[in-house]
């Protein structure tokens, strides 16, 4: 039997597991993602928000404030006291919310919003990591841990010279994780940062972003496009996943890493193997309108569904399970590229002017 370009295609996706990539409508022809609710937050720019303690989180170039997603006005909104700019999504922990940005941190009550701790940058920030105990992040080759509720310093080590803690560390119960940058991974006692063990991985990377701790696994992002599954015990490598290109902030969930590759495929890995669970094509750089945009903000996945927002400002939602019926939406504003779904409200989106966007779930 003859095969047809179009049968081709279904006969080569299906053969290399690739759930296929319909037709699909132009944006502006898409269904409009319905609005509930907007809120000035008095910002230039806002970044990623956060939920935590009952309500909305977020922070921008001016202020901070919290939001009841069922209330027409912010619970509170208040200028953060620095005359840099908040760039780092909040980190609520334990009715306390962390916010800052390469210049400065800050711990403020949840409830209220008054100040309850500020640190300022001898040298540069680096995203933090917030537990309800433990404030981690870096401060030029310093990853520094401060009391979450005090601010007080518990403890600093210093990595190599010259080098900037850029990305977020991780930690469990008693250890803290770190790729600095100077391509090693570091585990430190989270009581009292002492040196557990390290691995020179300079070979392989320089940093190791967006690590995630994940069922006894530790997976992180790396500048050489893969995706590692590395050893809590000791860090070697359990497994490694090359993507083809630099890896956007990939999500880690309930066993699933989900990333979406510059190549065009949205990839759900094993993370216990580092095997292609599924990947659905978005784009086959073919100028027509059936590619996505590229997708910029992080995975999130909700309810069985996960979601992508592309520079489009289209929200696409597929089964996080298996990766098929793809839908997308329009959506109702400029996004500035993030999402964050909130159970029992919708959808919250900071926008491009800098307001904060809730829409109904697709």
């Amino acid at each position: 039997m003859r095969v047809t370009p179009n049968r081709r295609l279904v006969l080569q996706s299906l053969i290399a597991g690739l759930v296929f990539r319909p037709a699909v409508l132009a944006a502006q022809d898409l269904p409009e993602l319905a609005a509930l609710r907007r809120w000035k937050t008095g910002n230039a720019v806002l970044n990623p928000l956060a939920y935590g303690e009952d309500r909305l989180l977020f922070c921008g170039d001016k202020t901070i404030g919290a939001i009841a997603p069922d209330a027409a006005q912010p619970l509170w909104q208040l200028p953060h006291g620095f005359d840099k700019a908040a760039e780092f999504r909040p980190r609520p922990a334990a009715a306390k919310v962390i916010c800052g940005g390469r210049f400065w941190l800050a711990g403020y009550d949840a409830a209220t919003g008054t100040e309850l701790w500020r640190h300022a940058a001898k040298i540069q920030i680096g995203v933090p990591f917030v537990t309800p105990t433990h404030t981690l992040f870096g401060d030029g080759h310093w990853l520094i841990a401060l009391d979450t509720a005090t601010g007080a310093e518990l403890w600093r080590f210093a990595a190599i010279e010259d080098t900037i803690i850029a990305y977020a560390p991780v930690a469990d119960a008693d250890t803290a994780y770190v790729g600095p940058g100077d391509g090693r991974l570091y585990a430190l006692s989270l009581a009292d940062g002492s040196l557990k063990w390290a691995v020179d991985g300079r070979a392989q990377w320089q940093y190791l972003r967006q690590i995630s701790i994940e069922d006894g696994i530790l997976v992180a992002g790396t500048y050489h496009e893969n995706l590692k599954g590395l050893s809590l015990a000791d860090g070697r490598e359990l497994w490694s996943f090359y993507a083809g290109n630099f890896i956007n902030s990939q999500l880690v969930r309930d066993g699933s890493a989900y990333l979406w590759s510059p190549t065009g495929y949205v990839y759900a890995i094993d993370t216990h193997s580092g095997a292609i669970r599924w990947r659905y094509q978005t784009t086959d750089y073919d100028n027509t309108r059936s590619n996505w945009a590229s997708v910029v903000a992080e995975l999130q996945a909700f309810d069985g569904k996960l979601y992508a927002l592309s520079l489009d400002h289209v929200l696409h939602r597929l089964d996080s399970a298996t990766g098929t019926d793809h839908a997308e939406w329009r959506m109702p504003d400029k996004i500035r590229y993030a999402l964050l779904p909130v159970a029992g409200h919708g959808i919250a989106f900071p926008t491009e002017s800098a307001e904060v966007l809730l829409t109904a779930f697709p």
